[in-house]
């Protein structure tokens, strides 16, 4: 599925087109731009969350979604966690392995070249926002996430000729100092608050603690603040959106692809995005797609949200936008900080920025090219129904990637069962610190069980040329997330996978390759809420 396919107008870099608001993208009344912030988030406890938000009510009168040919691609996911915090040296492992399990072993440089120019898309919204001592916990995209990665590009993009690279985010005032001191929304601001009262550099892991405008760590990445990009920096790409009609995405020009730029020496070679796992009062979650939103032109109308407002209007108009703007440039990778889970975001939901931020330790990592897949896995890791989540449907019907669990490719198998169990018995209950996360944000609703499949057995026989393999699988009771999937392992490779006939059958498989040797087979047993069951393993010879 191609998120760049069928745009009503071409990507151009016209310095003669004019922005939306004729050119004039802020007011010039500072404390009148935070005064409406302010105001409009003390709404959003007030709306009850988003209502008509599931797939059914938002979607009712529009037209069928497209069907997934079983041949498709499956879009791979990349999951690696601990049971415990990890260290600040443990945190590049899970990185890597998640990172790995994506791209192979090679890691990054499989899609980074010498030279390249790459950005990194970060959350830095609130840093200032939380409990003294961790501030921007479980607000912001965590600095070690960030720093570490950056360092990891710097080392294969090196420092000469062509290559470049950026870290940004929107910092809510027009001014191009990224690090202002005196902004508390600012890349200077944000940082791993660690304790109060002792000196920033003796605790913090922080993001440009001497406000250089480079982040901190040796990467040497320029920070960028978003909403001080003019409209004459920027790139104007037009979509048809099913409800919004003809929508208008001015990104930076730096954010062009080099085809895009056609010459020019604004584009971007690879662009990734670090979002943190997050509820949110309209999406209900916002990870990867949602993070493009920093992105928009104008302070004030992101504040209007494409239309949507703050709860008074059709949410599908945001929905709408939030696509087209993952048509007009999607994230090349996606590696999304899920150390920790925020229960009522994005930020600590309160009017004291000293209010404690409900989050809970996930320690876990996720990795995809593809931010469908990785926001559908960071739902179910929250607990959430996927049909709480219309975001994920509109990006599905809009062609920009998968989000149905029986054609994603979650690595690990049933490590990521096996890690909400541990979550559960954890964080129990249903207050705050507790898991699933809240349901009611964004009219997000958690699951009603979390059991896998059951009674899943393999054996196989030998019937001619090929090897057949007879299967068992079972729903448990209670049941909300039926079987989605059958994949059957040859020396812990997929080699068939099964859509149909789940609860049991036979399938013949040539085993040419593994010719006069002895292999390990089993199945896994995939349900609707990713939840896996492997069978038992077994030995045969292959003769």
């Amino acid at each position: 599925m191609n998120p760049s396919d069928d745009p009503v107008s071409d990507t151009c870099s016209d310095a003669g087109r004019t922005s939306p608001t004729g050119g004039v993208h802020y007011s010039s009344d500072v404390s009148r731009r935070w005064e409406k912030i302010h105001d409009d988030l003390k709404q959003l406890p007030l709306i009850g969350g988003v209502r008509g938000t599931t797939i059914d009510a938002v979607y009712e009168k529009t037209k069928t979604p497209p069907k997934i040919h079983p041949d498709h691609p499956l879009p791979v996911v990349g999951f690696s966690c601990m049971t415990r915090e990890p260290t600040d040296e443990e945190i590049p492992g899970l990185i890597d392995a998640a990172i790995a399990q994506v791209l192979g072993p090679q890691g990054l440089p499989a899609i980074i070249r010498p030279g390249d120019r790459v950005v990194i898309k970060v959350n830095i919204v609130g840093p200032s926002q939380g409990l003294p001592g961790e501030k921007g916990r479980g607000i912001i995209s965590d600095p070690r996430i960030v720093r570490y990665v950056a360092g990891k590009v710097r080392e294969i993009i090196g420092f000469g000729g062509t290559a470049d690279l950026k870290v940004i985010d929107a910092t809510f005032t027009p001014d191009k100092d990224p690090s202002d001191t005196k902004n508390p929304q600012s890349f200077h601001h944000a940082r791993l608050q660690r304790s109060e009262g002792k000196a920033v550099h003796e605790t913090d892991v922080c993001y440009d603690y001497n406000a250089d405008g480079i982040l901190d760590g040796g990467s040497g990445a320029e920070l960028v603040n978003l909403d001080a990009v003019p409209g004459s920096e920027r790139f104007l790409t037009v979509f048809d959106e099913p409800i919004r009609g003809r929508s208008e995405v001015w990104f930076p020009k730096f954010l062009r692809t080099k085809e895009q730029a056609r010459g020019e020496a604004d584009y971007c070679d690879v662009y990734i995005g670090i979002p943190i796992l997050k509820s949110h009062g309209f999406c209900g979650m916002t990870g990867a797609l949602k993070l493009h939103w920093g992105t928009m032109l104008g302070l004030l109308e992101k504040q209007e949200h494409a239309g949507y407002g703050f709860g008074t209007g059709d949410i599908r108009l945001f929905l709408d936008y939030l696509c087209a703007m993952n048509r007009t440039r999607g994230f090349d990778l996606v590696i999304m900080d899920a150390l920790t889970g925020n229960r009522c975001g994005p930020t600590n939901n309160a009017d004291d920025p000293d209010v404690r931020t409900d989050f809970i330790l996930m320690n876990a990592i996720l990795c995809s090219k593809e931010s469908v897949a990785i926001d559908t896995v960071e739902t179910l890791l929250a607990g959430f129904r996927l049909d709480s989540i219309p975001l994920l449907e509109s990006a599905f019907r809009d062609g920009i990637g998968i989000n149905k669990p029986a054609y994603i490719d979650l690595k690990g198998f049933e490590a990521f069962k096996h890690h909400k169990k541990w979550l559960r018995e954890t964080y129990p209950g249903c207050g705050p610190g507790s898991y699933p996360l809240q349901a009611g944000i964004g009219n997000a609703r958690t699951h009603e069980d979390f059991n896998a499949p059951e009674g899943v057995t393999v054996s196989c026989r030998k019937a001619d040329q090929h090897y057949v393999f007879s299967y068992t699988a079972k729903e448990p009771t209670p049941c909300n997330h039926h079987l989605a999937r059958i994949d059957l392992l040859v020396n812990g490779t997929v080699v068939r996978r099964l859509f149909e006939n789940l609860t049991g059958g036979s399938v013949p498989v040539s085993l040419e390759q593994y010719w006069n040797t002895t292999v390990r087979y089993q199945i896994a047993a995939w349900d609707n809420a990713l939840n896996c069951t492997l069978s038992a393993e077994k030995d045969m010879k292959v003769s």
